[in-house]
């Protein structure tokens, strides 16, 4: 009688975390990782191996941005940071076919924005096309250049998949995509193509060669990304537990960021400062929710304060923070603090719970 027998655990892999090996995007993740409380540990620049001396378990590896998504997918690394142009580029999906049911089973995006490495794909024309503005105006010319000249506009772009999808989303079909070497703003200028499928950040470089972009040429909007392979996520506690972290921080700075505290007291008990910051913070202030403390007790036994606290945005919102400012000196408030947010913890993160349910799909 044969001994039953148990399907063998999988082996763990490597617990290893891609980063971006060069640019600015590298620059910018290991800025970004460091805010997270996940600063990478390399006495080399040149080195391609790192740690996280807060994460002992997860070794990092410096690769090109555009392998990481591959290298995510093969599973030679669990989780990846890149630029979203280049996950949805290898996965051959733009946003509007962003749909988990459709996406890759192993290959996942865990969070989409991690607030930098921001650009945008955009289809760019020469200055000199007057009439060509929109996507219908590049349709037209493109059925005169076949009709006219025996042959389809040609499209310069290291984005041929992305290229595509939007190209047939417009019904534009006369059209050949060429991958020239160098900047691609020459390729009109030099004949090798007659527009460009392009990044860009703000335009400058298009313009000063002479390219427009279309009113609705916007391919992709990008920004680095954290992907993850979910079969071994799914497979692997560890690398699971590991990908929660991740998130959990990654999410609570992206909360807490351009965020401060502001901490002021007020002479007073409770019900009298709440009704005077009625009358003053919510007419001046509308959006600031600010909570008031317990009473406290000064130096003076006849004397109550009250500590008020409140979250704000800064950034645009400084004229807003200065009219808190007047308005809690208005009413007496004293030492106030304002200290900047490191994370901000909320319930438990979206991405976590989409994580969850692609897991569960694959069971």
């Amino acid at each position: 009688m044969s001994a039953s027998r148990t399907a063998p655990t999988p082996e763990l892999p490597q617990l290893r975390l891609a980063l971006p090996g060069k640019g600015t995007l590298e620059a910018a993740t290991l800025t970004f990782l460091a805010e997270c409380g996940l600063k990478v540990q390399r006495s080399n620049p040149r080195q391609y191996l790192a740690r996280i001396s807060s994460l002992p378990e997860l070794e990092v590896v410096f690769q090109r941005a555009a392998d990481i998504p591959a290298l995510v997918h093969d599973g030679d690394a669990i989780l990846g940071i890149t630029g979203y142009d280049l996950f949805a580029e290898y996965r051959g999906t733009d946003e509007e076919a962003e749909d988990n049911e459709e996406s890759d089973d192993d290959l996942m995006v865990l969070e989409r924005d991690l607030g930098y490495g921001s650009c945008r794909l955009v289809v760019a024309v020469p200055e000199t096309w007057i009439d060509v503005n929109t996507c219908a105006d590049l349709w037209h010319l493109a059925g005169y250049y076949q009709a006219q000249k025996g042959r389809g506009l040609r499209i310069a772009t290291k984005y041929p998949a992305l290229t595509r999808r939007f190209l047939h989303r417009h019904g534009i079909s006369h059209c050949r995509i060429v991958m020239p070497h160098g900047a691609l703003e020459a390729a009109p200028l030099t004949g090798v193509a007659d527009l460009i499928v392009d990044l860009t950040e703000t335009g400058t470089t298009l313009r000063e060669n002479h390219l427009k972009l279309l009113e609705d040429g916007i391919v992709l909007r990008s920004q680095a990304c954290l992907i993850g392979n979910v079969r071994l996520l799914a497979e692997h506690p560890q690398a699971l537990k590991v990908a929660r972290l991740l998130l959990e921080l990654i999410t609570a700075r992206l909360q807490a960021r351009n965020r401060v505290l502001l901490t002021a007291y007020v002479p007073g008990s409770g019900e009298e400062v709440s009704s005077l910051l009625s009358m003053h913070l919510k007419r001046l202030v509308p959006g600031f929710e600010y909570h008031i403390g317990s009473s406290e007790s000064t130096d003076d036994p006849q004397a109550q304060r009250c500590r008020v606290s409140g979250v704000i945005r800064m950034g645009e919102a400084v004229a807003d923070f200065l009219e808190i400012i007047t308005a809690l000196r208005s009413v007496g408030a004293e030492q106030i603090d304002v200290t900047p947010l490191a994370y901000r913890f909320g319930q438990e993160p979206v991405s976590l719970r989409q994580l969850s349910e692609r897991m569960a799909r694959r069971r």
